[in-house]
């Protein structure tokens, strides 16, 4: 066997300052650009290129793939989907999933609370992502308000506020900012994804889509929202993509016996590790393990989440699971296996999507298949399968590629 390597990747990443607002960067809150004289005058944010970048995708087909990967599981499929519903519910108290839809006549977005799809009436979905719902000290302590008014429907966000009733909006629901902890400590918090929040009036609505030029099409920069992670429908061909390699995940799959964690202790615990992953290529080795506690910062998670009991029997586990090219990278909690995601040999991958592939296996209590685009220009985007949908995550040309 080749010994294992890993290869660690640091991303320099040049945002230009046209596109996004430096408040989201800070530890203090941000406060939004309104334009109050602006309102006197309406905006055209006509934009025909825009709908170039809605996901071109057949629910059908895509269905069909998923039902094919579901008999490839047999019976174990049951025992996968009958786990993950508890394991859904104690994740869903502290990380949120939220569904940002597009409509037109005027261009405008809706944002949906607890839902992955907003394929409703006129409404398409543009992309998912996912935010703390519940403040946290360390990760997340700046709340935002989504905002809802009619005629027509739309959503408007209202920074540092956990209501907005106000100038003809009424409180929707609201979530938590990701952010660095006061103090500006390096943790988890501050690995967020950001998207501006782009602004038109008359009526007053607004355009959230990552690397979207708003200002070359009417819209005022207002604010530069931070959240977890997102995601957005795999059109037909990057479903094409996946497919032949659903035979070898599920066999991967059907020898994993997820324990979701019933408590909040060792959630935490196994959020920890996931953090812990910093690999962007596995080769084809000997099994091994990446223990928890030789990590300074997983000490101070434990003494924080109040999982130190814990802590020393917790650790990512590779190889010990692989077949056919593919292995899993298994979070393992005293003994059992918390979260799973499969991932092919000798492949570049990025490290924020297998976290998020991981994240998602904790939060459903089923294992996550993760394989590359085959696009050389695609950089780090990835093609996977989270609940029953198919989906594609990564950095920018996630969504300026479709």
């Amino acid at each position: 066997m080749k010994p294992f390597t890993v290869v660690s990747v640091i991303l320099v990443i040049v945002i230009p300052c046209t596109l996004f607002s430096t408040a989201a960067l800070s530890n203090s809150p941000p406060q939004f650009h309104h334009n109050s004289q602006q309102q006197q005058h309406p905006t055209t944010t006509d934009d025909s290129d825009l709908q170039l970048h809605v996901a071109q995708r057949d629910k059908a087909f895509s269905a069909s793939v998923v039902y094919y990967y579901e008999e490839l599981l047999g019976d174990s499929n049951f025992t996968i989907h009958a786990r993950g519903l508890e394991a859904a519910i104690l994740s869903s108290e502290d990380v949120g999933r939220f569904c940002v839809g597009i409509s037109s006549n005027p261009v405008r977005v809706q944002i949906f609370n607890d839902r992955t799809s907003c394929d409703d009436n006129h409404w398409t979905t543009l992309y998912v992502f996912t935010a703390y719902k519940k403040k946290d000290e360390h990760y997340a302590r700046r709340p935002i308000c989504v905002g809802h008014n009619d005629n027509p429907d739309r959503s408007m966000l209202f920074a540092g506020r956990t209501a907005c009733t106000a100038n003809g909006w009424s409180n929707d629901f609201s979530f938590y900012e990701s952010g660095c902890a006061q103090g500006g400590v390096k943790d988890d918090g501050c690995n967020y994804e950001l998207t501006v929040m782009w602004e038109a009036f008359e009526p007053h609505r607004m355009m959230l889509y990552p690397h979207y030029g708003g200002h070359q099409h009417g819209w005022q920069e207002a604010y530069s929202l931070t959240y977890k992670s997102r995601w957005r429908p795999a059109t037909v061909s990057e479903v094409k993509l996946l497919k032949p390699h659903l035979p070898t995940h599920s066999t991967l799959h059907k020898r994993t016996d997820i324990h979701p964690p019933y408590d909040l202790a060792t959630l935490r615990c196994a959020q920890a590790l996931i953090r812990l992953w910093s690999y962007n290529r596995a080769s084809n080795s000997t099994p091994r393990t990446i223990r928890g506690d030789i990590d300074p910062q997983f000490g101070i998670d434990a003494r924080r989440g109040g999982f130190t009991p814990f802590a020393g029997a917790a650790f990512l586990r590779l190889h010990y699971n692989k077949y056919g090219g593919a292995t899993a990278v298994d979070v393992m909690v005293e003994g059992y296996v918390r979260a799973s995601a499969t991932i092919p040999y000798e492949t570049n991958l990025s490290v924020s999507g297998v976290r998020l592939a991981l994240q998602e296996s904790l939060r459903s209590g089923r294992p996550v298949p993760v394989v590359p685009h085959d696009d050389h220009e695609a950089g780090d985007v990835l093609i996977g399968m989270i609940d029953d949908s198919i989906v594609v995550f990564g950095g920018t040309a996630v969504f300026s590629m479709v």
